[in-house]
Protein backbone atom coordinates (compact mmCIF):
# COMPACT_ATOMS: atom_id res chain seq x y z
CA UNK A 1 0.00 0.00 0.00
CA UNK A 2 1.23 3.16 -0.64
CA UNK A 3 1.67 6.29 -3.76
CA UNK A 4 3.48 5.59 -7.42
CA UNK A 5 4.18 8.01 -9.32
CA UNK A 6 1.45 9.60 -11.46
CA UNK A 7 0.27 9.30 -8.56
CA UNK A 8 -1.44 6.20 -8.25
CA UNK A 9 -2.85 5.02 -4.59
CA UNK A 10 -2.51 1.64 -4.22
CA UNK A 11 -5.10 1.47 -1.01
CA UNK A 12 -4.93 -0.77 2.06
CA UNK A 13 -8.03 -2.58 0.58
CA UNK A 14 -7.19 -3.32 -2.76
CA UNK A 15 -8.38 0.06 -4.03
CA UNK A 16 -6.20 1.35 -7.27
CA UNK A 17 -7.18 5.29 -7.80
CA UNK A 18 -5.59 8.92 -9.13
CA UNK A 19 -5.28 11.99 -6.84
CA UNK A 20 -4.39 14.58 -9.19
CA UNK A 21 -2.85 17.58 -6.48
CA UNK A 22 -1.20 20.44 -7.95
CA UNK A 23 2.09 21.40 -8.80
CA UNK A 24 4.18 21.62 -5.88
CA UNK A 25 1.69 20.98 -3.30
CA UNK A 26 2.35 18.82 -0.57
CA UNK A 27 -0.20 16.12 0.56
CA UNK A 28 -1.11 14.31 3.81
CA UNK A 29 -0.78 10.43 2.57
CA UNK A 30 -1.54 9.23 5.90
CA UNK A 31 -1.90 10.58 9.49
CA UNK A 32 -1.37 9.26 13.08
CA UNK A 33 -1.10 9.56 16.32
CA UNK A 34 2.81 7.95 14.93
CA UNK A 35 2.95 8.76 12.22
CA UNK A 36 2.63 11.76 9.58
CA UNK A 37 3.66 11.03 5.65
CA UNK A 38 3.61 13.44 3.10
CA UNK A 39 4.60 13.90 -0.07
CA UNK A 40 4.69 16.33 -2.45
CA UNK A 41 4.05 16.26 -6.34
CA UNK A 42 5.77 18.21 -9.57
CA UNK A 43 4.30 18.40 -12.74
CA UNK A 44 6.46 17.36 -15.52
CA UNK A 45 6.20 19.52 -18.96
CA UNK A 46 7.31 17.12 -21.57
CA UNK A 47 5.34 14.56 -20.49
CA UNK A 48 2.18 13.87 -22.09
CA UNK A 49 -1.38 15.75 -20.88
CA UNK A 50 -2.43 13.72 -17.80
CA UNK A 51 -0.17 11.66 -17.15
CA UNK A 52 2.69 14.60 -16.44
CA UNK A 53 2.27 14.79 -12.33
CA UNK A 54 4.77 12.67 -10.49
CA UNK A 55 5.09 12.40 -6.43
CA UNK A 56 8.43 13.75 -6.38
CA UNK A 57 9.29 14.70 -2.57
CA UNK A 58 8.33 12.96 0.93
CA UNK A 59 8.44 13.48 3.95
CA UNK A 60 8.02 10.52 6.88
CA UNK A 61 7.85 12.14 10.58
CA UNK A 62 7.09 9.78 13.48
CA UNK A 63 7.17 10.82 17.43
CA UNK A 64 10.75 11.79 17.46
CA UNK A 65 12.25 12.84 14.16
CA UNK A 66 11.83 13.17 10.92
CA UNK A 67 13.49 12.13 7.16
CA UNK A 68 12.85 14.08 4.18
CA UNK A 69 13.26 13.12 0.69
CA UNK A 70 13.66 15.42 -1.92
CA UNK A 71 14.68 15.48 -5.87
CA UNK A 72 16.30 18.05 -7.92
CA UNK A 73 16.56 18.10 -11.40
CA UNK A 74 20.15 18.83 -12.01
CA UNK A 75 22.73 16.94 -9.64
CA UNK A 76 24.61 18.90 -7.11
CA UNK A 77 27.39 21.14 -7.54
CA UNK A 78 29.56 18.38 -5.27
CA UNK A 79 28.17 15.43 -7.06
CA UNK A 80 28.91 17.03 -11.10
CA UNK A 81 32.64 18.30 -9.80
CA UNK A 82 33.62 14.89 -8.45
CA UNK A 83 34.11 12.63 -10.84
CA UNK A 84 34.87 9.50 -8.22
CA UNK A 85 31.68 10.42 -6.06
CA UNK A 86 28.95 8.44 -5.82
CA UNK A 87 25.84 10.13 -5.27
CA UNK A 88 22.11 8.92 -5.29
CA UNK A 89 20.42 9.07 -8.13
CA UNK A 90 23.78 10.50 -9.94
CA UNK A 91 23.37 13.41 -7.27
CA UNK A 92 19.60 14.02 -8.28
CA UNK A 93 18.15 12.53 -4.89
CA UNK A 94 18.59 14.33 -1.25
CA UNK A 95 18.04 13.00 2.16
CA UNK A 96 17.61 14.95 5.08
CA UNK A 97 17.74 14.45 8.67
CA UNK A 98 17.40 18.07 10.31
CA UNK A 99 14.19 19.02 8.97
CA UNK A 100 15.81 20.77 5.32
CA UNK A 101 18.14 22.50 6.99
CA UNK A 102 21.45 20.42 5.22
CA UNK A 103 20.79 17.37 2.89
CA UNK A 104 23.23 14.42 1.92
CA UNK A 105 23.27 12.57 -1.90
CA UNK A 106 25.75 9.77 -0.44
CA UNK A 107 24.55 6.00 0.03
CA UNK A 108 24.65 4.66 3.48
CA UNK A 109 23.34 3.04 6.18
CA UNK A 110 22.06 5.97 8.41
CA UNK A 111 20.74 5.73 11.68
CA UNK A 112 18.31 8.91 13.09
CA UNK A 113 17.17 9.45 16.27
CA UNK A 114 17.67 6.85 18.71
CA UNK A 115 15.71 3.64 16.97
CA UNK A 116 15.30 5.02 13.45
CA UNK A 117 16.77 3.74 10.35
CA UNK A 118 17.39 4.63 6.49
CA UNK A 119 19.47 2.38 4.23
CA UNK A 120 19.81 4.16 0.92
CA UNK A 121 21.76 3.10 -2.42
CA UNK A 122 21.28 3.10 -6.30
CA UNK A 123 19.91 0.51 -8.01
CA UNK A 124 20.38 -2.05 -11.12
CA UNK A 125 17.14 -1.79 -12.50
CA UNK A 126 15.81 -4.90 -12.63
CA UNK A 127 15.78 -4.93 -8.98
CA UNK A 128 13.51 -1.86 -8.76
CA UNK A 129 10.04 -3.57 -6.33
CA UNK A 130 6.60 -4.17 -8.41
CA UNK A 131 4.20 -5.00 -5.84
CA UNK A 132 3.12 -4.10 -3.00
CA UNK A 133 2.38 -5.68 0.69
CA UNK A 134 2.32 -4.95 4.15
CA UNK A 135 2.21 -6.90 7.41
CA UNK A 136 1.52 -6.18 11.09
CA UNK A 137 4.26 -6.84 13.67
CA UNK A 138 5.07 -10.46 14.35
CA UNK A 139 3.20 -12.31 16.22
CA UNK A 140 -0.06 -9.84 15.07
CA UNK A 141 -3.02 -10.11 12.68
CA UNK A 142 -2.79 -9.20 8.93
CA UNK A 143 -4.32 -6.04 7.74
CA UNK A 144 -5.37 -5.09 3.94
CA UNK A 145 -2.58 -7.12 1.93
CA UNK A 146 -2.32 -7.13 -1.54
CA UNK A 147 -0.70 -10.26 -1.73
CA UNK A 148 0.10 -12.93 0.86
CA UNK A 149 3.89 -12.57 1.90
CA UNK A 150 6.36 -10.18 3.11
CA UNK A 151 9.11 -9.90 5.42
CA UNK A 152 9.27 -10.80 8.79
CA UNK A 153 10.21 -8.53 11.47
CA UNK A 154 12.96 -9.43 13.73
CA UNK A 155 14.71 -7.97 16.67
CA UNK A 156 18.27 -7.96 14.78
CA UNK A 157 18.60 -5.57 12.96
CA UNK A 158 19.40 -6.68 9.13
CA UNK A 159 22.66 -5.96 6.97
CA UNK A 160 21.52 -4.14 4.18
CA UNK A 161 22.90 -6.38 1.86
CA UNK A 162 20.24 -8.74 3.85
CA UNK A 163 17.92 -6.32 3.41
CA UNK A 164 17.71 -6.62 -0.71
CA UNK A 165 17.95 -10.29 -0.44
CA UNK A 166 14.81 -10.52 1.36
CA UNK A 167 12.93 -8.00 -1.20
CA UNK A 168 14.11 -10.18 -4.25
CA UNK A 169 10.55 -11.67 -5.10
CA UNK A 170 9.20 -8.50 -5.37
CA UNK A 171 11.22 -7.45 -7.92
CA UNK A 172 10.91 -6.72 -11.58
CA UNK A 173 12.85 -9.36 -12.76
CA UNK A 174 14.24 -11.65 -9.95
CA UNK A 175 16.50 -14.01 -11.89
CA UNK A 176 18.38 -11.10 -13.37
CA UNK A 177 18.41 -8.96 -10.10
CA UNK A 178 20.06 -12.64 -8.35
CA UNK A 179 23.35 -12.23 -10.22
CA UNK A 180 23.56 -8.95 -9.45
CA UNK A 181 23.33 -9.08 -5.79
CA UNK A 182 26.14 -11.74 -5.45
CA UNK A 183 28.18 -9.78 -7.08
CA UNK A 184 27.44 -7.41 -4.42
CA UNK A 185 27.88 -9.75 -1.80
CA UNK A 186 31.23 -10.85 -3.54
CA UNK A 187 32.78 -7.56 -3.85
CA UNK A 188 30.98 -5.89 -0.54
CA UNK A 189 30.34 -2.68 -2.77
CA UNK A 190 26.56 -2.04 -2.57
CA UNK A 191 27.02 1.38 -1.27
CA UNK A 192 29.95 2.05 -4.83
CA UNK A 193 27.36 1.62 -6.95
CA UNK A 194 26.24 4.40 -9.19
CA UNK A 195 23.04 4.28 -10.95
CA UNK A 196 20.24 6.60 -11.79
CA UNK A 197 17.47 4.83 -10.04
CA UNK A 198 17.80 4.08 -6.63
CA UNK A 199 16.05 2.40 -3.18
CA UNK A 200 15.84 3.25 0.07
CA UNK A 201 14.38 1.14 3.54
CA UNK A 202 13.12 2.80 6.38
CA UNK A 203 12.53 1.53 9.44
CA UNK A 204 10.95 2.38 12.68
CA UNK A 205 9.26 0.83 15.68
CA UNK A 206 5.91 1.38 14.38
CA UNK A 207 6.79 1.65 10.82
CA UNK A 208 8.80 0.60 7.80
CA UNK A 209 8.91 1.49 4.22
CA UNK A 210 10.09 0.29 0.77
CA UNK A 211 10.83 3.74 -1.32
CA UNK A 212 12.03 3.34 -5.36
CA UNK A 213 13.77 6.58 -7.02
CA UNK A 214 13.07 6.21 -10.17
CA UNK A 215 13.91 8.74 -13.43
CA UNK A 216 13.02 8.40 -17.16
CA UNK A 217 15.29 7.24 -19.52
CA UNK A 218 18.65 9.30 -19.58
CA UNK A 219 19.64 8.25 -23.18
CA UNK A 220 15.84 8.65 -24.81
CA UNK A 221 14.01 11.32 -22.26
CA UNK A 222 10.70 11.08 -24.12
CA UNK A 223 9.35 12.14 -20.86
CA UNK A 224 11.36 13.35 -18.80
CA UNK A 225 10.33 13.39 -14.73
CA UNK A 226 11.57 11.87 -11.73
CA UNK A 227 9.31 9.52 -9.47
CA UNK A 228 9.37 8.08 -5.72
CA UNK A 229 7.00 5.20 -5.25
CA UNK A 230 6.94 4.32 -1.67
CA UNK A 231 5.02 1.53 0.55
CA UNK A 232 4.64 0.30 3.69
CA UNK A 233 5.96 -2.73 4.25
CA UNK A 234 5.29 -3.27 7.99
CA UNK A 235 3.03 -1.78 10.79
CA UNK A 236 2.99 -1.95 14.35
CA UNK A 237 -0.10 -3.35 15.91
CA UNK A 238 -0.18 -0.56 18.23
CA UNK A 239 -0.46 1.95 14.92
CA UNK A 240 -3.13 -0.49 13.13
CA UNK A 241 -5.11 0.06 16.15
CA UNK A 242 -5.29 3.69 16.08
CA UNK A 243 -7.77 6.16 13.77
CA UNK A 244 -5.87 6.65 10.16
CA UNK A 245 -6.36 9.89 8.16
CA UNK A 246 -4.59 11.09 4.84
CA UNK A 247 -5.40 10.42 1.64
CA UNK A 248 -4.08 6.84 1.82
CA UNK A 249 -5.55 6.49 5.63
CA UNK A 250 -8.84 6.67 4.45
CA UNK A 251 -8.36 3.37 2.52
CA UNK A 252 -7.81 1.43 6.11
CA UNK A 253 -11.46 0.89 5.37
CA UNK A 254 -13.59 -0.93 2.72
CA UNK A 255 -16.55 1.26 0.85
CA UNK A 256 -19.54 -0.68 -0.45
CA UNK A 257 -21.62 0.80 -3.43
CA UNK A 258 -25.29 0.90 -2.15
CA UNK A 259 -26.78 0.55 -5.53
CA UNK A 260 -24.45 -2.90 -6.58
CA UNK A 261 -23.34 -3.89 -2.51
CA UNK A 262 -19.74 -4.67 -4.58
CA UNK A 263 -16.32 -2.55 -2.52
CA UNK A 264 -15.78 0.55 -4.04
CA UNK A 265 -12.16 0.54 -5.88
CA UNK A 266 -11.56 2.95 -8.37
CA UNK A 267 -13.95 6.18 -7.68
CA UNK A 268 -11.98 8.84 -5.72
CA UNK A 269 -14.66 10.74 -5.11
CA UNK A 270 -16.73 7.56 -3.40
CA UNK A 271 -13.37 6.50 -1.65
CA UNK A 272 -12.15 9.84 0.02
CA UNK A 273 -14.40 12.04 2.31
CA UNK A 274 -12.49 15.00 1.18
CA UNK A 275 -13.96 15.93 -2.50
CA UNK A 276 -11.46 18.27 -2.95
CA UNK A 277 -7.68 17.09 -3.76
CA UNK A 278 -6.87 20.86 -1.35
CA UNK A 279 -8.75 18.90 1.28
CA UNK A 280 -5.59 16.71 1.95
CA UNK A 281 -3.33 19.49 1.35
CA UNK A 282 -0.55 20.65 4.01
CA UNK A 283 1.53 24.09 4.18
CA UNK A 284 5.02 22.29 3.36
CA UNK A 285 6.75 19.13 3.95
CA UNK A 286 6.42 18.41 7.85
CA UNK A 287 3.15 20.25 8.83
CA UNK A 288 -0.13 17.86 9.92
CA UNK A 289 -2.63 20.17 9.65
CA UNK A 290 -4.98 19.58 6.59
CA UNK A 291 -9.47 20.21 6.60
CA UNK A 292 -9.78 16.19 6.59
CA UNK A 293 -7.30 15.84 8.74
CA UNK A 294 -9.92 14.70 11.98
CA UNK A 295 -12.85 14.31 13.02
CA UNK A 296 -13.14 18.07 13.73
CA UNK A 297 -12.22 18.42 9.98
CA UNK A 298 -14.30 15.82 8.66
CA UNK A 299 -17.99 17.35 10.45
CA UNK A 300 -16.58 20.94 9.05
CA UNK A 301 -16.28 19.35 5.41
CA UNK A 302 -19.78 17.79 6.08
CA UNK A 303 -21.29 21.60 7.01
CA UNK A 304 -19.31 23.31 3.94
CA UNK A 305 -21.21 20.34 1.65
CA UNK A 306 -24.41 21.16 3.41
CA UNK A 307 -24.43 24.41 2.92
CA UNK A 308 -23.32 25.14 -0.96
CA UNK A 309 -25.82 22.07 -1.86
CA UNK A 310 -28.50 24.48 0.15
Amino acid sequence: PGANSDPIILGLQGQVFKFEGRNGGWYSNLSNKHLQWNMQFRQFSTCPAGEDMFVSGLSISVEDSNILIATTPEATEACRSDPGAVCLGEGTLHLSFDGGKTFLSKPGDYHFSSRNRVVAHNTYSACSRKWHDYEVSKNERRLGNIRDGGRRSTVVEKKPLQLLKDAKTTMINSIDCESWIENRVLNNDLFQQRGHWSTLYVETPHVSFHIEYRRSDWFDPKCEFQSLDAWMTKVSNEMEQTEWYGILGETKHKIYSKETGEQIKTDRYQLLRGKDDSDYEVSGPLHTEFAAGSEKGFVSLMMDTIVASS
